[in-house]
């Protein structure tokens, strides 16, 4: 969804190091703003789809590992509400 406003709307300036302008041209949707993309990003609904399949080229034990490692977090934290009693 695109946001345009008026360009009648009051505006201010701001000063990024160009790291963190970088990082906002690559979120950047092709018919957005910059203050779309900041406004996007601030409401905290940015967009899923451009990360989906970004560990596809990852092997199976990739996978597996990331299933153990969850589940030893899992049993940790079930240890940690035991002693807790």
């Amino acid at each position: 969804m695109h946001m345009h406003m008026n360009s009648q709307m009051a505006s201010k300036t701001i000063v990024v190091t160009t790291d963190v302008y970088e990082m906002l041209r690559r979120q950047k949707l092709p018919d957005e703003s910059f203050s779309d993309v900041l406004r996007r990003l601030a409401s905290g609904r940015g967009r899923l789809s451009p990360h989906f399949g970004a560990l596809a080229h990852e092997p199976e034990e990739f996978f597996r590992g990331m299933e153990e490692a969850i589940d030893r977090v899992n049993r940790a934290s079930d240890i940690r509400r035991l002693v807790r009693r």
